[in-house]
């Protein structure tokens, strides 16, 4: 999802790779769960996220959509698998009463991430920085980035990452020039059925 950032937050100093440590840990955590909550907008999934949820919930891509665990919104002018949020509450479906996570060992890496999030360069690299603010207990242990995301293999995550950023890039870019709606429209089906299916 395309975000206004602040300048500050992605100066090259505070940019970081996995093998960097950041203050993220969460021993002052109070389990608040604000970060499943009020999010006002759709937590986007990406292909590995959701070959995750497909391997760790037993289902397979219609199977996710058909009990409703995942949804299908228009993000940026692409139709996008996302985590849907209860109805009766703006959070997670997957918050528990108990304020834990009912994913939590494959959870999306949206949320593994935070309270960082990635810039992507223009050379194919791509680099984590501190999201100053988004966590309502700063200042955490200082952890190693790939550690916290918890990835067996994190170079594997992060070049698979990379190249279904890239190939959402190019999707976003031949929509645009589509005349007709439906052209778009058939590229997206055949996006969704490379990707997620």
């Amino acid at each position: 999802m395309k975000r206004e950032l602040d300048a500050d937050l992605i100066r090259p100093e505070k940019l970081l790779s996995s093998s960097d440590t950041a203050g993220i840990g969460t021993d002052g955590c109070k389990n608040c769960c604000a970060c499943c909550r009020m999010r006002g907008s759709a937590i986007v999934l990406d292909a590995w996220d959701v070959q995750l949820l497909k391997n760790g919930l037993n289902f397979s891509f219609e199977g996710l959509l058909a009990e409703k665990l995942i949804t299908l919104a228009v993000i940026d002018g692409v139709v996008l698998p996302c985590l849907p949020v209860k109805e009766e509450e703006d959070e997670c479906l997957f918050l528990k009463e108990n304020g834990r996570c009912a994913v939590y060992d494959f959870r999306p890496g949206i949320c593994r991430m935070f309270p960082l999030a990635r810039i992507y360069h223009p050379d194919g690299s791509f680099s984590y920085f501190l999201q100053d603010g988004e966590c309502e207990k700063p200042g955490g242990a200082e952890i190693r980035i790939s550690a916290w995301l918890g990835y067996e293999n994190v170079k594997e995550y992060e070049s698979f990452v990379r190249t279904y950023h890239d190939a959402l890039v190019r999707l976003r870019n031949e929509c645009a020039a589509c005349e007709k709606t439906e052209d778009a429209a058939r590229l997206q089906m055949d996006f969704l059925q490379e990707w997620f299916f």
